[in-house]
């Protein structure tokens, strides 16, 4: 990879474990565990469960996790992709998945993807995974290849799948994750918070795996569940480890909007049994495209938006989708929710934040570049999914380096060993005076890094966050702030790492579009990533690679 001198920021680095601790004393608030074969596991997806249960017959695993109904894998309507059909070959799909991506993916983890994602779906069905009957077809996609579950429900039915075998997994609701354990260059564990009485610990760990989602609840309009703002993001960045391609946040082009409200995503799915995309005058909105309604969700999506600027309607007109209550049994309960009439034939519908692209920098193995912390699922970025990310390929990415990450880690620590004690009270620092509000950090990351973006909105994001005193929460103990304020400071790191990359990257290219500069030709910038990191010499980064 071509490199350019790293862009500067001033950050101070110091999330070190002994440095939360009070030197001259003995005794640590809420105990210290010691577990010699412990895995931590943050989230409580299907990336985060694929990886426990893989784990649970080598390690003591414990799984912590905000919301256990909040995981975007059980709104997950799509379905998931694999070329398993005779008419289909794993040579195609690999092809989709970079031309989707406009060939910023990694073609090696493309390749794992493919290939053992294949064999992943395999396994599912020989484990007793009921699919429905026929394949589908979605955007992007050049045959039929998407495999669904209770018709738009596959995610839930997945879900519910692999919760069946994971009976012996104990998920942890009462304690928050609130920052990493790090001591010597390495992660050590986490540092908890229970949600009741507000007790520290120390829970010490073999290694931890961040399966904890994207930052779609960063935006005003999203399929994400709205707490989903980058928690393990802004976590891992604290701690040091390396993040990437954190501009390219994928909108999803059809969720049901009315009133001002997003009630859910409607699967693209039903573009692919014949519904079209029309202005209030009926006309279609895609025509001019060669794959019409199944475009890539960047260009869909980038073309609504317009329509939305200008204060047109925008709906999905269903009157070709047979059976559409039985097919499509989730986005017909949402449009019961809404009060949407189906037998009218259309959908109110505008494009909403989705799928996030970057995060954690990986390997293949979920391995990031701080020792003892492995990301897997949206949280991680292997580079798989380029500059936007195909259709139906998420769910199948969450199995394939979910269980890529857990053997690894089997591999490297099953072997039992001695955590060094930590001993000390907590240090206590108050939180930042006037903290913004969730509510208005969605306000100023959709108007300034919304589906398009420009140098002078970036840098208002910039300054507005700087404002908030964001360097500050790079390095502050934040044991003892109310869990909403720590949430809050999740929320204004994550934004601060999209806006900061987003500027970085001088070009248009996938779900990152510059207004401002809308060149895509840019031979240069393909396969090149913006990477940002704290490091100990107390700068932080942000450069090209």
């Amino acid at each position: 990879m071509q490199s350019n001198p790293p862009v500067q920021k001033t950050v101070v680095f110091s999330l070190n474990l002994c440095k939360y601790m009070c030197q001259d004393t003995c005794k640590l608030t809420g105990g210290v565990r010691m577990d010699k074969n412990t895995v931590v596991v943050i989230g409580s997806g299907l990336a985060a469960l694929t990886a426990a249960r893989e784990l649970s017959g080598h390690f003591n695993v414990m799984i912590f996790t905000k919301n256990p109904l909040g995981a975007s894998s059980w709104k997950a309507q799509g379905g998931i992709a694999a070329a398993i059909h005779e008419t289909d070959n794993g040579k195609q799909h690999y092809m989709d998945t970079m031309d989707a991506g406009l060939n910023h993916n990694d073609p090696e983890a493309v390749s794992v993807l493919v290939k053992e994602g294949k064999d992943a779906v395999a396994g599912l069905i020989a484990s007793g995974m009921k699919f429905d009957q026929g394949l589908g077809l979605e955007g992007a996609h050049s045959v039929r290849r998407i495999f669904h579950a209770g018709g738009d429900r596959t995610g839930k039915k997945m879900m519910e799948h692999v919760l069946s075998d994971c009976s012996d997994l104990m998920i942890d609701e009462q304690r928050r994750v609130i920052d990493l354990a790090v001591s010597g260059g390495v992660c050590k564990g986490v540092i908890v918070k229970d949600i009741h009485t507000g007790a520290l610990e120390y829970v010490a760990a073999s290694a931890v795996i961040i399966a904890t989602g994207g930052c779609g609840g960063l935006y005003d309009v999203t399929s994400n569940d709205p707490a989903l703002i980058g928690d393990g993001l802004a976590m891992a960045y604290r701690a040091g480890a390396a993040l990437t391609d954190m501009e390219f946040v994928q909108f999803h082009p059809t969720l049901l909007y009315k009133n001002n409200t997003a009630y859910g995503l409607i699967s693209e799915a039903v573009r692919g049994e014949g519904a079209v995309l029309v202005n209030g005058r009926g006309e279609r909105m895609m025509g001019w495209h060669p794959r019409k309604d199944l475009a890539p969700r960047d260009v869909i999506s980038r073309t609504l938006a317009s329509f939305a600027a200008n204060r047109e309607d925008i709906w999905l007109d269903v009157t070709k989708v047979k059976k559409f209550r039985e097919r499509f049994p989730g986005a017909a309960a949402l449009c019961t929710q809404a009060g949407v009439r189906l037998e009218d034939g259309r959908i109110p519908v505008r494009p909403g934040a989705h799928f996030s692209i970057g995060g954690i920098e990986t390997s293949l193995n979920g391995e990031s570049t701080l020792l003892g912390l492995y990301a897997v699922g949206e949280a991680a970025c292997t580079g798989v999914h380029g500059a936007n990310r195909l259709a139906s390929n998420s769910l199948l990415e969450t199995l394939v380096f979910g269980k890529k990450a857990a053997r690894h880690i089997i591999f490297q620590y099953a072997k039992a060993f001695e955590h060094a004690g930590i001993t000390g009270h907590w240090k206590e620092e108050a939180p930042p005076a006037a903290l913004p509000s969730i509510s208005m950090i969605r306000q100023m990351v959709t108007r300034c890094a919304g589906i398009e973006k420009d140098e002078n909105g970036l840098k208002e994001l910039l300054a507005w966050l700087k404002d908030c005193r964001i360097e500050s929460h790079f390095h502050s103990f934040r044991g003892y702030w109310p869990l909403e304020a720590i949430e809050v400071s999740n929320g204004l790191i994550t934004a601060d790492l999209l806006a900061s990359s987003s500027l970085a990257r001088s070009e248009s290219r996938g779900t990152h579009f510059r207004r401002d500069l809308p060149n895509t030709e840019n031979v240069k910038w393909r396969r090149r990533r913006i990477r940002q990191q704290l490091t100990q010499q107390t700068q932080g980064e942000v450069q090209t690679k």
